[in-house]
């Protein structure tokens, strides 16, 4: 990943190397280094391309019932 990529392509990235668990937006946020509302934002654009879900479930890191994101397949 370069130092210039994008939210999107940082979370994409954290999300398809992490396949079939499930993030929240705090959990990804800190996984690639950038706040939770900047994860929200990233997440919402990732959901554009196939191969993601967000729903709520509990996420795989903090254990928490949230809206989560994740990569599929």
């Amino acid at each position: 990943m370069t130092p210039t990529a994008t939210a999107k392509q940082r979370l994409t990235t954290f999300l398809i190397e992490r396949r079939g668990h499930n993030f929240c937006d705090a959990c990804a946020g800190r996984g690639i280094g950038i706040d939770p509302s900047t994860a929200y934002r990233a997440a919402a654009k990732t959901m554009q391309a196939t191969g993601f879900v967000r729903e709520y479930a509990l996420c795989s890191d903090c254990g928490a019932s949230r809206l989560i994101t994740r990569a599929t397949g």
